[in-house]
């Protein structure tokens, strides 16, 4: 199997050759990866299986306007087609391609609005919080649609719902306010493209949520902070209607003491993970510099050595 066709079946939920995997890493690391081996790209260096592509997006021309006057800056044509070129080379070398990720609905609604306040609104001043999640739900539509449109396998989107111990709102809240938002999201990337993987990011705790977002017909629960939720609960109640990409802790797993420890908690999250496929291996978070790099190595390595799906 090429690294494409192994994620696309794993993102089908069925078993491929050997379990794909990937990270994102921080600047930080990128610039530790330079001082160790003297590469610069991690994908490249240690093989992932996914690469991203990113739109080149214009300055925001509205930020000084009240937030009920503000949009959201949009790639031009020219950005979206250097996106499509990315992607067939990409499918050329037999890679699968995610685009970049563009902050959820919430999230966006939380830089304008503070998060304080973004939640008020909610009782305070609903009709200006409609407004802006609105207008925020048009412009993130617009945004996915560009990268399904250029043709990648996962368009990447989400919402950060979740703290480490809890949501961050009610369930009865994200399903009047934000989730048919996210409906409308999700129908523009299947009209775009139905043939792209939708996965969709949020770190922390948000189990109460996987059966809406299995409802709106996410393919791929992304992040999947194990240290939030049980992970052994999550493939079992949902891994036959979802798929799985993360899951390694970074504080639980990539910060143990040693690479060995770390090797056996990677060895642990994809016994759990891994049967029948519906599993892409990282961590649950972007590498940051707090990793040892003998772990990082660590995390590869056990990857490799226990990767049957």
């Amino acid at each position: 199997m090429t690294s494409r066709d192994r994620v696309l079946t794993t993102l089908r939920r069925q078993a491929p050759d050997r379990v794909p995997h990937n990270l994102r890493p921080a600047p930080a690391m990128v610039n530790r990866l330079r001082e160790e081996t003297g590469a610069t790209d991690f994908a490249e260096h240690f093989g992932h299986d996914v690469r991203y592509v990113g739109a080149a997006f214009p300055a925001d021309t509205t930020a000084e306007l009240p937030v009920e006057e503000r949009q959201l800056p949009q790639p031009q044509a020219d950005a979206w087609q250097a996106v499509a070129a990315q992607v067939a080379e990409l499918h050329e070398r037999g890679l699968a391609v995610c685009g970049g990720y563009a902050c959820g609905v919430f999230e966006q609604a939380k830089h304008w609005r503070g998060e304080a306040q973004t939640l008020t609104d909610m009782y305070e001043n609903p009709s200006l919080l409609s407004r802006v999640l609105d207008t925020l739900t048009e412009g993130k539509s617009a945004i996915h649609t560009g990268y399904a449109r250029a043709g990648v396998d996962i368009v990447w989107m989400g919402d950060e719902l979740g703290t480490q111990r809890s949501l961050v709102m009610s369930p009865q809240h994200y399903r009047q306010w934000y989730r048919p938002r996210h409906a409308e999201i999700v129908r523009s990337i299947r009209q775009a493209n139905p043939n792209a993987f939708i996965a969709f990011h949020c770190c922390g705790h948000v189990t109460p949520l996987i059966p809406d977002l299995i409802d709106l017909g996410i393919d791929c629960l992304e992040a999947v902070q194990a240290e939030a939720m049980d992970i052994v609960e999550l493939k079992r109640r949902f891994g036959r209607d979802l798929s799985f990409w993360g899951g390694v802790g970074a504080q639980s797993v990539l910060a143990r003491p040693t690479p060995e420890a770390v090797k056996e908690g990677v060895r642990w999250t994809l016994e759990v993970m891994s049967p029948g496929g519906g599993y892409v291996a990282a961590p649950c978070h972007t590498l940051t510099e707090e990793v040892p790099w003998e772990n990082v190595i660590a995390f590869h390595d056990a990857v490799r050595e226990f990767n049957e799906a």
